[in-house]
């Protein structure tokens, strides 16, 4: 697992197609073969020969899962390095 995410992280997803753009809340990480519970009560079953996991997260009440490499975090030192700037400007 990288990027060290936990349950109720925000993340940008910056690749694949399914929220590209869109800010996520992670919910947790999911092995080939895990089983998940939509949010009507599916179940769902990450296939079981995927070549690896990945993390499950939620948008406008809908899921997925995405590969780390595809999740950018949004919070503490890995902010965004405009937000980093924004917050270095001194105060008038």
């Amino acid at each position: 697992m990288s990027n060290q995410f936990k349950p109720g992280d925000l993340a940008l997803v910056i690749g694949g197609e399914t929220f590209l753009g869109n800010q996520v809340e992670v919910q947790r990480w999911v092995n080939p073969g895990d089983e998940i519970i939509g949010p009507r009560g599916g179940i769902w079953r990450l296939n079981p020969s995927a070549p690896a996991g990945g993390w499950l997260v939620s948008c406008q009440g809908k899921l997925c899962v995405k590969l780390p490499r595809c999740l950018m975090p949004l919070r503490g030192d890995f902010a965004p390095e405009q937000q980093k700037a924004k917050e270095a400007e001194p105060c008038a």
